[in-house]
């Protein structure tokens, strides 16, 4: 136990030191990182400990069919994104000068208050969803080291904080990287010993194709479900993979690339690395019905229970890491950009010095805090943090990086808020997963599996278009006259 103490604590102080010596002036700006370090950093900001363990379990439930969500993850979340959004956005942050997404839009669109809502907004979901993370992570290492969950909750959020403070944006990829080359680490190992554990990928696929199906996957676990079932998948994959287009924390990432050639070499880097992370667990976590039966009903301890048959002690303690650096890399970045939005957006102060300490301690103390916590708010808030941040934003930014931005402030601004807004309202009133639980309203049939970012988005897109439309009429007339 000591020599895993040692490893622990060893890890600790390397992240703290990583963040404290490769810090660049400019908390908010990265400075010059190399595409290695980029393309690990975007993957590990990517995946969180959620995706692994929590849609990992969900593999032992429904089969290969999550794989889908890796190929969109792999494909729409990464490769789609390096090659048409991510260059196209350094060019507009570095013509703007902008230090933040929310600041990038606001700019653009000439329309600060555009600004400050995303902003607030920003800080708000993102501190709650990391406190989510936090709390998962403590969790992880309260189970492999003794030592209670608050106390490594505290630990935690010390060590990111310390490291977001003193790295800022620059520290916060080079430790990312770090922690991505861990959970590349400790998924191929357990990958590898339940491949030896069932014969091989070949005959392991062939034992879960024989087996009979189960009512989260009805057309057996090589095969999409029909019904609810496999729509939940499918919205699952559009979340995770084009959801993600909009999120700050991943948008940010993109101001550190310094050339089209840059770009073009860190994206099939990120979706190898991405392949073998996500790829890994979900692919693990399907095969693993094969040596653990039917038997399991919480979905959350189908990984752990697979780490603890196939590995060794090391390599138990090696997976935890694994787990804990997906953890805690998320939880950097949502930090980072929580501070960033809470002092820069917000309240418009040049974050250098104790002005920027002092954002990061809020910032972080208001997620140790929420950690504390086990409210139904906060699991709400959790559990929509990226598609409500998704409507808000993905339509004005995509508006910006294929049109300019031509629409306008006026459409700008209400496309957001109309996104959002929609989102909310789907949330509360249709959305059956959701809506039974809040107001006991749900959308008839079919109707109430659709996933909210569809109605956001949609009308995002609408409100963005008709907006943008009435003004040319304006401008038409004025020009007429």
């Amino acid at each position: 136990m000591l020599a895993f103490a040692v490893l622990w604590v060893g890890y600790a102080l390397i992240l703290v030191l990583i963040a404290k010596y490769s810090r660049s002036r400019d908390a908010l700006l990265p400075g010059r990182v190399g595409v290695v370090v980029q393309a690990l950093a975007y993957v590990a900001t990517y995946i969180s400990a959620v995706a692994l363990v929590g849609f990992g379990g969900l593999c032992y439930l429904f089969g290969l069919q999550m794989l889908l969500v890796a190929a969109g993850n792999v494909w729409f979340g990464t490769w789609f994104v390096y090659r048409y959004l991510a260059w196209p956005t350094r060019l507009w942050q570095r013509k703007l000068d902008a230090r933040t997404p929310a600041e990038l839009l606001a700019k653009a669109y000439r329309v600060p208050a555009l600004q400050t809502f995303i902003g607030a907004l920003s800080v708000v979901l993102l501190v709650v969803y990391g406190s989510a993370v936090f709390k998962g992570a403590a969790v992880m290492v309260a189970g492999v080291l003794p030592i209670p969950v608050n106390a490594a909750l505290l630990v935690l959020v010390a060590i990111v904080g310390l490291s977001v403070i003193w790295g800022g944006l620059r520290g916060v990829l080079y430790t990312e990287a770090l922690q991505g080359l861990v959970m590349i680490v400790g998924v191929g190992a357990l990958l590898i010993a339940l491949l030896k554990a069932v014969g091989g990928p070949v005959y392991g696929l062939q034992q879960l194709a024989a087996l009979p199906p189960a009512k989260g996957a009805d057309n057996g676990f090589l095969a999409l479900s029909s019904g609810a079932g496999g729509l939940n998948v499918i919205f699952l994959a559009v979340v995770t993979s084009i959801g993600i287009w909009a999120q700050p924390q991943l948008i940010q990432r993109h101001f550190a690339l310094r050339s089209v050639e840059e770009t073009r070499r860190a994206a099939p880097l990120a979706m190898l690395a991405l392949s073998v992370v996500v790829g890994g667990a979900y692919f693990a976590s399907a095969l693993s019905r094969v040596m653990l039966g039917d038997g399991i009903s919480n979905p959350d301890i189908v990984l752990p229970t697979l780490v603890h048959r196939l590995l060794p002690a090391f390599g138990q303690q090696l997976f935890a890491l694994a787990i804990v650096s997906a953890s805690l890399s998320t939880a950097s970045a949502l930090l980072h950009i929580a501070s960033g939005s809470l002092g820069r957006d917000v309240l418009r102060k040049e974050l250098k010095g104790w002005s920027w300490r002092a954002v990061v301690l809020l910032c972080t103390l208001g997620s140790g805090l929420f950690a504390l916590k086990s409210g139904s708010i906060i699991a709400v808030i959790c559990a929509t943090s990226w598609t409500l941040l998704a409507c808000a934003i993905m339509v004005p930014y995509l508006a910006l990086l294929a049109f300019g931005p031509k629409a306008g402030p006026q459409a700008a601004f209400a496309s957001s808020i109309g996104g959002f807004a929609a989102s909310v309202a789907w949330y509360a009133a249709a959305y059956a997963s959701t809506s039974k639980g809040l107001t006991g309203l749900a959308a008839p049939g079919i109707l109430g599996a659709i996933h909210p970012i569809v109605p956001g988005v949609l009308a995002s897109a609408v409100i963005l278009a008709l907006c943008a439309k009435t003004v040319g009429v304006k401008r038409e007339a004025r020009a007429e006259a």
